[in-house]
């Protein structure tokens, strides 16, 4: 046996280097509920908002119609009671469009998708369908195993949580969609949603065997999800709330971060005091890692700002012709900036997630660069849509393509953007979706 000795030079991200990229990635209202459960969990931090004030109240909003869903449907016509439970008609259109247009048109038979519409007419105006499969199967004449299928095909569609038949599934199926895996938290939505609304915290901590800190922070986790998830109607009533505020001063660009709303976060002064008052070892220990979480944080918050800013400031001189005159957008790419200021393309990939930048419009960031293709061309969205409209136009009318089929042929031809993406510049363009071209 022959042993060796190899000398290797690697480079491993620490915990702390992970956790600044997830806060520099974070919209301003992810970063808020981050700061918010920070705030929670850790008496070090103090902000000059009411966040537990604005917690409550979110809550009583969120519960006070919560049981009331199925009871809205138990309705009479007069003196007709045998109408009673009736499921009421509802206009298609928007509605059904903006749910079944997620749907793969060959994937499923003409039954199904006669189905799938009488189904999305079930729906209430908050998007839960307060129906059992039996009652469905028995007025509509549908197979019931056929009922269940396509709701179950149904739910897993966006908005997150549509159709789901109550308060609990709801948030079950949008912690679902959200990746979470507490156990806990997903038997506080099935099974005491009912002491919740009634204030019983205590009985949740003696039941669950959790803390009240704890069982506070759950009820926060939940009262962050949506319990309508058709509230604010359909795509064209949705507001965006820019991320980068930018204007021109004499001449120069001058933006910051919109993130007033949020109040400022700052060390308690309070419990700084008690660290250096306190005598007992153990309480002096834990205010010490609350004390480093909190400086952590905050300066995480910092660095976050000052690389976006700084990002955002090379985009404004790169694009000045785009924002100022109205002119094309040059080809640029996330390594153009990178290399401009001597960071890592991925650090200013992740700074720009999501986030939307508003000068006279407001505009994604992420739309501001442009995507390597095929034949090394700059693909900028104005190149998308042209080859989105080519591939409609050409297109086989008997069989046309969904959004899905429209982003597998963008990828065959190098251009990488999302099935998302592909419907919001289709829509742009007036092109109805595949099933309404296939009519």
């Amino acid at each position: 046996m022959h042993g060796s000795l190899i000398l290797e030079q690697s480079q491993r991200l620490s915990g702390a280097q992970i956790q600044l990229l997830n806060v520099l990635s974070y919209t301003n209202q992810e970063l808020n509920a981050f700061l918010q459960s920070e705030y929670l969990e850790n008496p070090l931090l103090e902000t000059s908002a009411d966040l537990k004030g604005e917690t409550m109240q979110s809550l009583e909003k969120f519960y006070e119609n919560g049981s009331e869903y199925r009871d809205s449907y138990a309705w009479e016509d007069g003196d007709d009671t045998g109408r009673r439970g009736d499921i009421r008609a509802k206009e298609q259109g928007a509605l059904e469009r903006m749910i079944l247009e997620q749907l793969s048109y060959k994937q499923y038979s003409r039954e199904e998708w006669n189905l799938f519409r009488y189904l999305v007419c079930c729906l209430d105006d908050n998007g839960y369908f307060p129906y059992k499969a039996e009652d469905i199967a028995g007025v509509s004449g549908y197979d019931l195993e056929m009922i269940e299928k396509c709701l179950g095909t149904l739910k897993e569609l966006d908005p997150p949580g549509i159709f789901a038949e109550d308060l609990s599934e709801c948030l079950i199926l949008q912690l679902k969609r959200a990746g979470v895996e507490d156990p806990i938290l997903y038997e506080i939505a099935d099974k005491y949603m009912g002491e919740i609304l009634k204030g019983h915290l205590s009985t949740i901590t003696r039941k669950l065997h959790i803390s009240t800190a704890a069982a506070r922070e759950y009820m926060r986790i939940l009262s962050m999800q949506n319990p309508r998830p058709l509230t604010g109607g359909s795509r064209e009533t949705q507001y965006i709330v820019p991320d980068i505020l930018v204007v021109r001063e004499g001449g120069a660009w001058k933006a910051e971060l919109n993130d007033r709303w949020m109040g400022d976060y700052h060390l308690n002064d309070y419990y700084l005091r008690m660290i250096g008052e306190a005598r007992d070892g153990e309480l002096k220990e834990y205010f010490a890692e609350k004390l480093k979480r909190a400086r952590y944080v905050l300066d995480c918050v910092e660095q976050r700002r000052e690389t976006i800013l700084k990002i955002v400031y090379a985009i404004l001189d790169y694009q000045s012709d785009y924002f100022l005159k109205n002119a094309p957008l040059k080809p640029m790419t996330q390594e153009d900036i990178a290399g401009i200021l001597h960071l890592h393309a991925t650090t200013v990939s992740r700074a720009v997630r999501g986030k939307y930048l508003q000068y006279q419009r407001t505009v994604l960031l992420k739309d501001l660069f442009c995507g390597s293709v095929s034949r090394e061309e700059a693909a900028t969205s104005e190149d998308i849509k042209d080859r989105i409209r080519t591939l409609v136009q050409k297109e086989d009318k008997g069989s046309p393509l969904s959004d899905a089929g429209l982003q597998k042929r963008l990828s065959e031809e190098g251009i990488s953007v999302s099935r998302r993406t592909v419907a919001k510049y289709r829509e742009q363009m007036g092109i109805p979706d595949s099933r309404t071209r296939g009519i």
